[in-house]
């Protein structure tokens, strides 16, 4: 039973129970009447005070459970908040993780692809584009050759040929490989070398000291006439060479 209603039925057995009594029990007719009028004045009017006490109650006993459930919301909110705040801290840690991963796979594959980018050099005043790779080959059989290795110089040439047939060091190649040759002393080689260069690059810068080298094969295997007819045309082609004096130098001792 609720305030109110407990109040009210307090109240109602109260002035049934002073109407039911014999006044004169109580108090004179008058005074019987007007005290029972009185009481009943009283008691409404406690009456009205409960049902407005309730109602506060009421009112204030919604409030509460809607602050509670509110609060409920608000925790439940919290919950998810702190929840999807900690997805957001993982992901955002493999997010980092994979950007720095894809930086560095990027870097790598970088760094590879450059190592086989064309890469520009001067050949004989030329300047041309070549693979890295190409670039380091012919620098390694050159070096053999400057080391005094003819042999394996001759062979690292070969090798490079083949490898590639149509690179814009050919010249050279054939230059150097028909010098190793030559100083290995094997002449015929060295003049089939310096021939076929003389045949597939003319205007080469090499040019004039492949044909002094096919002139000196020649005369040191002996044939001074082919000698002194390549010797002449060293001579009479290119002469600002610097080959050119030495032909003449080399001319003049076949005589």
């Amino acid at each position: 039973m609720t305030l109110k209603r407990a109040a009210s039925a307090a109240g109602l057995t109260l002035v049934l129970a002073l109407a039911a009594a014999p006044a004169h029990a109580l108090f004179g007719d008058d005074e019987a009447r007007k005290a029972i009028l009185d009481l009943r004045a009283r008691v409404d009017a406690q009456i009205r005070r409960i049902d407005e006490m309730n109602a506060r109650l009421d009112r204030i006993e919604q409030t509460s459970r809607g602050q509670l459930q509110l609060q409920g919301e608000i925790d439940g909110l919290k919950q998810e908040i702190a929840r999807l705040r900690g997805q957001i801290e993982v992901q955002s840690n493999e997010l980092s993780q994979t950007q720095r991963r894809q930086k560095d796979m990027f870097t790598d594959v970088d760094g590879r692809l450059r190592k086989f980018e064309p890469v520009g050099v001067s050949i004989d005043g030329q300047n041309v584009t070549v693979d890295q790779t190409e670039r380091r080959t012919y620098e390694a059989a050159l070096a053999q050759f400057r080391a005094g290795d003819f042999r394996e110089s001759v062979n690292a040439f070969q090798g490079f040929q083949r490898s590639y047939p149509d690179s814009a060091y050919s010249a050279n190649v054939l230059f150097w490989i028909g010098s190793g040759h030559f100083a290995l002393k094997d002449y015929k080689a060295a003049i089939t070398t310096h021939s076929t260069l003389l045949a597939k690059h003319p205007d080469s810068p090499r040019a004039p000291d492949a044909m002094l080298n096919m002139g000196l094969a020649q005369a040191e295997s002996g044939d001074r006439r082919a000698a002194r007819k390549t010797l002449e045309d060293v001579v009479a082609k290119y002469p600002d060479a610097a080959a050119t004096q030495m032909a003449k130098d080399r001319l003049a001792a076949l005589k």
